[in-house]
């Protein structure tokens, strides 16, 4: 008696059920695939493309991308892409928010450049050390290989060969990261995951750049707002642009108690800044007179 293939949809309800076990971790989910191997994979593809023609033909539009989302669920966020095309050209390194599962489809082995921080969720915000770059990460056929969250930094970009990979997922574990000079290996800044976020970052620093005191007010707010520390840093620092005055009056009469530790201690360290630069320009001005 056959059994029955290796499908999308018996992977989705495995993944589902294993979701709702007691206490699942991300690692469990290697157990799906126990047994993985070509004719399995052959199995799943044609599952895959099955589901790309219905969707194509119920939606009337091209369901082709460069990485193609077959499962969105919880903590299994499976996605069908090809590694090893391109080469990383801004030199730098991010890393990933999410615990991540990567088998290899080939039926030869594939080896991915990795490296690892020090990063821990819990305390994010805190500059990290730089990179750690360890020997090459092989990727072996039909099994899978686990990067944990802000541990481990995968650069499947630059793969040994171009290999479909199926890559699980799961749910990011905080809502930035950090990124690192390839080169240096120091780390550079702190990014926020979220596109709206990051969005809201660059309006309030081109604002503080190109916009007008009557702008202070909208800024001023998204200072004191509830968003992640650094936007609320970029929103004072562009205060402090348009109107040097309300700025330092921000600095002083609000953010030096923020909530945010690193706020409340860039504030301090600006505050003193400044304060030695207006002490050195009263005492060059009393040097003219002297």
């Amino acid at each position: 008696m056959n059994k029955s293939p290796f499908t999308l949809s018996t992977l989705t309800q495995q993944a589902n059920q294993l979701l709702s076990s007691s206490n699942p971790r991300f690692s469990d989910f290697s157990r799906l695939f126990e047994g993985f191997n070509q004719q399995k994979a052959s199995e799943l593809f044609n599952s895959i493309l099955e589901e790309i023609l219905l969707q194509k033909m119920h939606d009337k539009k091209p369901a082709y991308s460069d990485q193609i989302h077959l499962i969105a669920t919880g903590d299994f966020n499976l996605t069908l892409n090809v590694i090893g095309q391109r080469e990383n050209t801004d030199n730098t390194l991010c890393a990933s928010e999410f615990d991540m599962m990567v088998i290899n489809m080939l039926p030869e082995t594939v080896a991915v450049p990795r490296y690892e921080t020090s990063i821990r969720p819990s305390s994010v915000y805190n500059r990290p050390p730089p990179l750690k770059m360890l020997p090459l990460q092989e990727l072996k056929p039909y099994t899978p290989t686990i990067f944990q969250a802000y541990k481990d930094i995968a650069v499947l970009d630059e793969a040994t060969l171009q290999a479909p990979c199926l890559i699980i997922y799961s749910r990011p574990l905080a809502s930035v990261t950090w990124v690192f000079d390839q080169v240096s290996l120091d780390p550079l800044a702190l990014t926020d995951n979220s596109l709206q976020r990051s969005r809201i970052l660059l309006a309030v620093r081109i604002l503080g750049e190109l916009g007008e005191q009557h702008h202070v007010d909208t800024l001023d707010s998204l200072s004191r707002s509830d968003f992640d520390y650094f936007v609320r840093w970029e929103a004072a620092e562009s205060v402090y642009k348009l109107d040097e005055w309300r700025g330092t009056r921000l600095l002083q009469d609000h953010l030096v108690n923020d909530n945010n530790p690193e706020i409340a201690k860039a504030a301090k360290q600006t505050l003193a800044m400044l304060s030695d630069e207006t002490h050195q320009a009263e005492e060059s001005v009393h040097g003219l007179y002297n």
